[in-house]
């Protein structure tokens, strides 16, 4: 028995290792993020997996559906009148039958088959139009997750500098070669880069999240801090003459202009449906003789009170609302185009003057500062304000490429492509 329980305890040691090794080979592959997608794949991914599409996506299928009510025959839902009556005078009983066969001669079922055409055509512009929305937040996700990358290095290389330097003073006031003045500061510098550092993090993780709800990858590394850049070059012209053709092209229009077609179909359904179907009537039975009775008849429906009133007034003021709304969203498209093009081009001039004058002047700022208070010529206050001068503008040189891949973003969605 004894040798029975070590052999158990062998064998249920053997399959736990052999189940940590597989848990081990396997939970890097679970957990391995996807790589981080090219521009070109995060806009192919969006116009596939974004709510925004899903939802339009859906909205064309009960369009789709409402088609097969409409494509109905004219031929409407045949019902029978039964009547049977008895004289008093000689009691003979008489039984006839009303079979009465409803038709649509008005051109009641092109119309609503037109009003269905529009309404599908209209739903299909809309996931154009969702497509369009979606690619440009893919677009501004894209850049905040890529600058927020950057922002992280730059806190993070900001916080290592800060550190080593509170180490540094930390000795010298053991050694009694500086002030608790300066050891104050310098641990005052850790803690505003610790602070900016969270604050990055916090940035590029709501920047994450963002962009995987629109692309549907739950887990997507990170980018490299190189790839921080102005948005791709504008393609095209973008003068005015340009951008006044872009209106007429923007998806947006498109869908209003869809919209407006289908309530001006929906007017005239129910313009149609203002004359009743006229009811054939065939007429058969048993006479109070006994003789057989037959006839044929119509029946008339007079539209006198009820025309669809509500319904026709409801389609054109539709109509109407759609036509004042696209003129509103031609000024506003162009408006916004200029100022996304303009905002571009004002960032990629900025950041061509940065990176050729003032970052460098600002970094030879910091080298001359400390030069100067390791020769005791300036205080350590003259080092700080130098650093952060330098950390301020390396910020807002990311906030600059910020506002230019948000204006990249705006011309994506108002263009319907990639600008």
């Amino acid at each position: 028995m004894q040798i029975s329980r070590r052999e158990k305890k062998a064998k249920s040691a053997n399959l736990l290792s052999i189940a940590s090794i597989v848990a081990l080979l396997l939970a890097p592959r679970a957990a391995r993020a996807e790589e981080w997608p090219t521009l070109e794949r995060s806009i192919q991914l969006a116009r596939a997996h974004a709510i925004v599409v899903a939802d339009a996506e859906a909205e064309l299928g009960v369009a789709n559906a409402q088609m097969a009510g409409a494509r109905q025959s004219i031929l409407g839902n045949p019902y029978t009148d039964f009547q049977i009556d008895r004289s008093t005078v000689d009691g003979q009983i008489q039984a006839l039958s009303y079979t009465y066969i409803p038709l649509d001669l008005g051109g009641q079922r092109g119309a609503r088959m037109d009003e269905a055409r529009r309404m599908i055509e209209w739903r299909k512009l809309g996931i154009t139009d969702a497509r369009a929305q979606a690619m440009g937040e893919a677009v501004a996700a894209y850049g905040d997750v890529t600058i927020g990358v950057a922002r992280v290095t730059e806190t993070v290389n900001g916080e290592q500098t800060a550190r080593e330097e509170a180490r540094y003073f930390a000795g010298r006031l053991e050694a009694k070669d500086t002030t608790v003045y300066e050891k104050a500061l310098a641990d005052a510098e850790v803690a505003r880069w610790v602070q900016s550092r969270v604050e990055a993090e916090l940035r590029l993780t709501t920047a994450r999240a963002r962009f995987g709800q629109l692309t549907g990858v739950a887990n997507v590394s990170t980018p490299a801090a190189a790839t921080a850049s102005t948005p791709p070059g504008l393609r095209g012209s973008w003068d005015d003459a340009y951008m006044t053709r872009m209106v007429d092209r923007s998806p947006m229009i498109a869908s209003l202009q869809a919209e407006r077609k289908f309530w001006e179909a929906s007017a005239e359904r129910y313009r149609s449906e203002r004359f009743p179907p006229i009811s054939f009537e065939i007429i058969g039975g048993r006479g109070a003789n006994g003789e057989g009775r037959y006839g044929t008849g119509l029946t008339l429906t007079y539209p006198i009170t009820r025309r669809y009133q509500g319904e026709i007034a409801r389609a054109e003021q539709g109509r109407n609302q759609v036509v004042a709304r696209t003129e509103l969203y031609r000024k506003l498209i162009e408006t916004r185009y200029r100022a996304a093009r303009d905002a571009i081009l004002s960032v990629d001039k900025a950041i061509t003057e940065l990176d050729q004058n003032g970052m460098p002047a600002l970094e030879k700022a910091v080298t001359a500062s400390v030069d100067a208070y390791k020769l005791g010529k300036v205080e350590l206050t003259r080092v700080l304000l130098a650093r952060r001068d330098l950390s301020i503008a390396r910020s807002r040189r990311l906030d600059l490429l910020e506002a230019a891949w948000r204006a990249y973003a705006d011309l994506t969605i108002l263009s319907g492509d990639l600008p």
